[in-house]
């Protein structure tokens, strides 16, 4: 992969992403002209800051999970 294709990788990822925050996001968080995080009180926003970080970590678990499992299914049929 070159420096080119992994940008323009990155220019899809992030479109997916403005995607995602102009339709599921806009549903869910949207407050007309701002976004709830805009006029969360301070603790609410650290504490849905930090569940969200959680659940990063709960992702990362699970795809390392598939990613070992994609790995041993490799090595038993010889492939590296």
């Amino acid at each position: 992969m070159t420096p080119a294709q992994l940008a323009e990788y990155v220019t899809e990822f992030i479109g997916e992403c403005q995607a995602r925050v102009m339709g599921v996001g806009a549903e869910q968080y949207s407050e007309g002209d701002q976004q709830k995080f805009e006029t969360m009180p301070l603790l609410g926003l650290i504490q849905y800051a930090r569940e969200e970080a959680q659940d990063l970590a709960v992702y990362a678990a699970m795809t390392d999970i598939r990613l070992q499992r994609l790995e041993e299914a490799l090595r038993e049929r010889g492939l590296s």
